[in-house]
């Protein structure tokens, strides 16, 4: 009995480390909030379409996308970022 016990307590012991695992996973690569708004505006607005050119093949930050909004003048996109 307390070897199947303890058989049940690594296999759940792994299963959480695998569930883990997978979650950070998705919060390391996950693409950024400013990316996913210029990229929806892209096809609406020419300074979204400016950004999104820059940024479209790059792993940018948040924070350098919002640097390049602004070396660019976007002030209307950097307020919506």
């Amino acid at each position: 009995m307390a070897k199947s016990l303890l058989k049940k307590a690594k296999k759940a012991s792994k299963s959480v480390k695998k569930e883990v695992k997978k979650e950070v996973h998705k919060l390391t690569n996950k693409p950024s909030s400013a990316r996913d708004h210029i990229e929806s505006l892209s096809k609406q607005r020419r300074d979204a379409a400016v950004i999104w050119g820059m940024i479209q093949n790059g792993n940018h930050s948040d924070s350098e996308i919002k640097k390049m909004v602004e070396e660019k003048g976007f002030h209307t996109l950097l307020g919506e970022l």
